[in-house]
Formats: C-alpha cells, sequence, structure tokens
C-alpha cells in the first residue's frame, strides 16, 4: 500500500508540472485523501498490535 501511494505521488508530480492551478489542487485534495486513508490503517493495526487506543476513539480493534 505504501509502495503505491509513493508511486501515485510520482505520478502526481509529473502531472502537476504541466497542470493548470485547479487540476493540481484536485490531485493534491485527492493525494490528501489517500493519506488520511493510509494513517487511519496504519493507526488501527497499530492499536491491534498493542492494544492501545491511539486515536482517542475509546476504542481499540482486536486482532484478526
Amino acid at each position: 500500500m505504501h509502495q503505491q501511494s509513493q508511486g501515485r505521488r510520482r505520478n502526481a508530480r509529473q502531472m502537476m508540472a504541466s497542470a493548470s492551478l485547479e487540476q493540481r489542487v484536485a490531485e493534491l485534495e485527492k493525494e490528501i485523501d489517500e493519506m488520511g486513508t493510509l494513517l487511519e490503517n496504519v493507526i488501527t493495526k497499530l492499536e491491534e498490535t498493542l492494544g492501545t487506543d491511539l486515536d482517542g476513539d475509546g476504542k481499540v480493534p482486536m486482532k484478526k
């Protein structure tokens, strides 16, 4: 997942070099959304592994 994200960021940077401001903003917003999803997944896995509530939501997911 992390490698895919890195590849998308590289492609996005290349596209942004020749894109309009609106296109660049849209691509950055998409990248922020993807990073948020990645961060949520990482936090969930860490909570499962550590058995600790890291994000303050009062929940600790069970290991699968």
